[in-house]
């Protein structure tokens, strides 16, 4: 155990020489960085971070920025058919298929045999998370792309109204029984008090939605419908349980517990702007609550954990930790080792809170109980995230830090919403792992899980809304119909990938 903490110690001195030797061999030239970022007024040029980045690395850009994102796929597309390249590509919202297509084309260069002298922050990251490489490696062996790395990933919650909990008297439910008493209170007992049936007890958007809600019946899968048991690719429509969820669905819906208008595709219809509205909605199925809300309603939602079923607890990993195509070198850049260099910085938690938080003492300060805040020349300038970080508006390369964030001293919801987060976390699994198809695996799946998975969101709908009847009659059609449409070939491929990882 010594031996480990004086290697780690040592690993950590030789990290901080190889930032400082980096700064210290400025040869002038000035990089050509291209990307997207569509954070309103923030402009690269005249941001700090890049400024702060440069004073701390000795390396400059310029800069080609892009706030559209059609025009930043168009841009992408431009460079494949012989445009003139950048350097690098940052925040570079990189598909595995483009990244795939750049490489074969000589736009992009494999940086796999460059990161374990070049980018020891993101290696030992990799390293002590095997399914990191495999995330971010393309089938071929190589790497392309540099990722985004979080501990608190992307999730669809159920954020419940906790103050309509309260007035009602009622707990969290922790069961799909208990989640259907407590939306029938929020139906039947005008827990916003205005004396009108106006109350949504559960607001979803669609069958991705209501997916979510299958882990009461024990069940996750992931967008193809798709998980492994023993090895074993499984469909989830074709689970023991799924009658049951789909039944217990429909019965909600019929009782008007969920959202009339949960079929539509229009999530405006669930926005909240008028700020001199009454909140209606007692439970809703979204990333993030407070951007469907006003933030007089938002303060009111808790995550809800996930329900038990059979004596367990398990949650669908939506995004996972591993967020790709951030960061790319073009075979234009005669220095692919510095550039590497400069992104690894953004792997340490220093590099990760001068991009989030900003610089120590002048942005934000450390309490001597280890707490932080903001100082009050940020807290006072509405501009400072935009002129000052690079957090936002696109995923940047780096690290989430974690650990230091939860130390914030000046707000006290913020840590209440993490912890709960943390307990979704412990139970989420992900479905299927980490894998990156072909070009042609891709040609070859796309039409099959169009055609299958929009039949059985569109199946779930005609269900829970009453257009067909659940019985063993359109249950036999639903699976005879799957097999019309190939699933027997569809999970068959889905096996060999999963043989293959």
């Amino acid at each position: 155990m010594l031996f480990k903490r004086l290697f780690c110690l040592l690993l950590a001195c030789l990290m901080s020489l190889g930032v400082c030797a980096l700064a210290e061999d400025d040869s002038g030239k000035t990089y050509v960085m291209a990307g997207y970022d569509n954070t309103q007024y923030r402009e690269w040029k005249e941001n700090l971070f890049f400024a702060r980045m440069e004073e701390k690395t000795g390396v400059s850009f310029e800069f080609q920025q892009y706030s559209d994102s059609a025009k930043w796929t168009a841009a992408k597309d431009a460079m494949v058919s012989g445009g003139n390249l950048p350097d690098v590509l940052f925040k570079a919202s990189l598909s595995s298929t483009e990244c795939m297509k750049m490489l074969e084309k000589g736009v992009l260069i494999d940086l796999k045999p460059y990161l374990e002298e070049n980018c020891p922050h993101l290696w030992a990251l990799l390293s002590q998370n095997p399914e990191y490489l495999q995330a971010i490696t393309l089938p071929d062996g190589s790497i392309v792309a540099l990722p985004y790395i979080t501990t608190t990933p992307i999730q669809n919650y159920i954020w419940i109204n906790e103050a309509w909990l309260a007035a009602l008297r009622l707990e969290a439910p922790t069961t799909a029984q208990e989640l259907t008493q407590v939306l029938e209170a929020f139906k039947t007992r005008d827990p916003n008090k205005n004396n009108k049936k106006d109350e949504i007890p559960l607001g979803f958007l669609g069958a991705f939605d209501l997916k979510f809600l299958a882990h009461a019946y024990g069940m996750i899968a992931n967008d193809y419908n798709i998980y492994v048991e023993d090895d074993q690719v499984e469909f989830m429509p074709l689970h023991e349980n799924f009658r049951q969820f789909i039944t217990w669905c429909r019965d909600l819906y019929q009782r008007g517990l969920l959202d009339e208008d949960g079929f539509s595709t229009n999530n405006v219809l669930r926005q909240v702007s008028d700020s001199d509205a009454i909140a209606t909605y007692g439970a809703i199925i979204t990333p993030v609550a407070a951007e469907l809300f006003l933030v007089s309603w938002a303060s009111d939602y808790g995550i809800l954990q996930p329900l038990v079923y059979d004596g367990e607890q398990i949650y669908r990993d939506f995004s996972g930790e591993v967020l790709r195509g951030t960061f790319a070198i073009t075979s234009a850049c005669d220095d692919p080792a510095k550039m590497l260099q400069w992104v690894d910085y953004l792997y340490s938690e220093e590099g990760a809170l001068l991009a989030s938080i900003g610089l120590e003492n002048q942005d934000y300060t450390v309490n001597a109980d280890g707490t932080w805040e903001l100082m009050e020349s940020a807290r006072s300038d509405t501009f400072f995230a935009v002129s000052a970080l690079i957090d936002g508006g696109g995923t940047s390369p780096g690290i989430l830090a974690d650990a230091f964030q939860r130390r914030y001293a000046g707000n006290p919801e913020l840590l209440k919403t993490v912890e709960s987060q943390d307990q979704v976390k412990a139970v989420c699994q992900m479905p299927f792992p980490y894998y990156t198809l072909t070009a042609e695996q891709i040609d070859f799946i796309t039409p099959l899980q169009n055609d299958i998975g929009y039949y059985v969101d569109m199946q779930i709908a005609r269900w829970v809304i009453g257009e067909e009847e659940i019985s063993d009659e359109t249950f036999a059609e639903f699976h005879r119909t799957l097999e019309e449409k190939g699933l027997s070939t569809f999970l068959a491929f889905w096996q060999d990938v999963l043989n293959n990882l």
